[in-house]
């Protein structure tokens, strides 16, 4: 007997759902629920096929027995979710916020847990960029507004669909206005060639204008030279660049990228005061490999050595 409970323990049970619209009751077809493991070492891939909603507004979504995160994701809707722990969460955790907490032990057939998805609001918010040091507007800048999910588990939202970015150009006096997205987390982001980017991260909206200060890079032209780690020799057809985490922005407009000759050597680059500077190298037959580097360091016209493997089984 023993044997069998524990056995059934180990199989996944099924997460029956019903969504509809939390403002009219009616249900809503076509949500996506996505499901993840909340662990380190996960089985469930977060960019498995999701299951989606029947026009009733049903779901079924199976869940194995460990820390389990549901997204319920649909265009026009805030993102909601619910978890499924291991162990049944103590009252002191269900009572924390709006998400919905379940313990595995709960699931069985009939309960049906009910999520009402509250329709996407948009709130007008007044930007302005200014230069930190003077406070006057940047010239040629522009502002961007991105959307990102609130999940236990960051870096697992990418490529879930979220809402459109928003680019706007602020006026002579440097302000401009944008929308924030309600259930979502809202970064606002300034950028302008040659200075500094600054960004505002936002859940709901500020009383008062948002203000953005940025400050004129300083530049270092330096060269790279990229050479195998085994060999000692040189790489050609390296490719460096600056990395950025884009998080679904355009690329940076201070970005600087090189190709190596067959001396193994980029042209010389300009590299601006940023923090971080991180350069990604790649290269045919080769790691790719990514280094971080100390502005203040460098000297002018420096040529910094950057190692990377081949590579194969014997490398």
């Amino acid at each position: 007997m023993l044997c069998a409970l524990a056995m059934a323990a180990c199989f996944p049970r099924p997460l029956d759902v019903k969504v509809s619209d939390a403002g009219t009751g009616q249900p809503i077809e076509g949500v996506a629920l996505h499901r993840h493991a909340i662990s380190l070492l996960s089985l469930l891939p977060s960019k498995q096929q999701p299951v989606r909603s029947e026009p009733d507004g049903s779901a079924r979504v199976w869940v194995p027995p460990l820390n389990t995160n549901i997204t319920l994701l649909r265009p026009g809707y805030e993102p909601a979710s619910l978890a499924v722990y291991r162990r049944t969460p103590p009252a002191s955790m269900r009572a924390e916020d709006e998400r919905v907490r379940l313990g595995f032990d709960e699931l069985e057939d009939g309960l049906v847990v009910p999520m009402r998805l509250k329709p996407v609001t948009l709130t007008p918010i007044d930007v302005r960029v200014v230069d930190q040091r003077s406070g006057e507007p940047v010239p040629e800048a522009e502002v961007l507004a991105g959307t990102f999910l609130f999940l236990p588990a960051p870096g697992l939202e990418e490529g879930w669909g979220f809402p459109d970015l928003q680019r706007a150009t602020p006026d002579e006096r440097g302000a401009t206005r944008l929308n924030l997205v309600s259930g979502f987390r809202n970064r606002i982001t300034a950028r302008s060639p040659g200075w500094t980017e600054a960004h505002a991260d936002l859940r709901d909206a500020p009383g008062e204008p948002v203000t953005l200060r940025l400050r004129p890079l300083q530049w270092k032209p330096i060269q790279f030279e990229v050479l195998d780690e085994k060999r000692g020799t040189p790489v050609p057809g390296a490719w460096v660049s600056l990395e950025e985490p884009r998080r679904g922005l355009p690329p940076d407009p201070n970005t600087f990228a090189g190709l190596t000759d067959s001396n193994g050597l980029t042209p010389m680059l300009l590299l601006p005061d940023r923090v971080p500077l991180v350069i990604h190298i790649e290269a045919p037959g080769h790691r790719e490999r990514r280094e971080a580097l100390d502005w203040s360091a460098l000297g002018e016209r420096d040529i910094r050595t950057v190692w990377i493997r081949r590579k194969g089984w014997f490398e």
